[in-house]
């Protein structure tokens, strides 16, 4: 069935482009800098978020220890992630099907934890064609809150209603629902039965299933 939507937003890590990020790293080393000041996360959180836990630890102890940690940790986390971007690659048939959603008129924006500095190497690595970019760096709450997707939306002028949000993880579906947008799976990096609980809309092998829908 098509879809008489406008706009779409992606995931990036996983979904338009492959970067190993050494996520295992990334968390670690939050886990130690943590340790260092005195506070260690709560198991099972995601990097950002461990950043979170422990910035805000601290900062009912002591304001200045608490912004030191995280220029600290946000340091660690970008000096991996731009070193990644350096050699990231396009998923198949990403770079068509961009040109192609490009071509007909549809508005294409991409939604990502990741910084800026080491998404913008990665689209020029991978010579990706969009219209708009919002990293970790340029909102107040990233996904899965729906902000995250709302701000982009509002961007680009487009309506959730005439939306949809494509990415290899739950969270981006999870996101996606929040706000009220349709809802693709893509399985680069995850299987079908990952997103049973979530629902998407649609399940696709990889990006170029996208136009068969739009």
């Amino acid at each position: 069935m098509k879809e008489n939507l406008d706009a779409v937003l992606f995931d990036f890590d996983g979904t338009l482009v492959q970067i190993d990020i050494d996520f295992k790293q990334m968390r670690q080393g939050i886990i130690n800098l943590g340790q260092e000041y005195g506070i260690i996360p709560e198991t099972g959180l995601y990097v950002l978020e461990s950043l979170e836990y422990i910035f805000t630890g601290l900062l009912e102890k002591d304001p200045k220890l608490a912004r030191e940690f995280r220029q600290r940790a946000e340091n660690l986390i970008i000096d991996i992630e731009v070193k990644a971007s350096a050699k990231a690659t396009a998923m198949p048939g990403v770079e068509n099907t961009l040109r192609e959603l490009n071509n007909k008129g549809i508005k294409i924006g991409i939604v990502t934890r990741n910084c800026r500095a080491g998404v913008l190497k990665s689209t020029q690595v991978a010579d990706l064609v969009y219209d708009i970019l919002l990293t970790r760096d340029d909102v107040l709450q990233v996904k899965p809150h729906p902000g995250h997707l709302t701000d982009a939306l509002n961007l680009m002028k487009s309506r959730a209603e005439e939306a949809i949000m494509v990415g290899n993880h739950a969270m981006d579906i999870i996101a996606g629902k929040r706000a009220k947008m349709k809802t693709a799976a893509v399985l680069t990096t995850h299987s079908e039965d990952d997103f049973m609980e979530v629902q998407p809309d649609y399940i696709m092998p990889g990006i170029p299933g996208l136009l068969d829908i739009l």
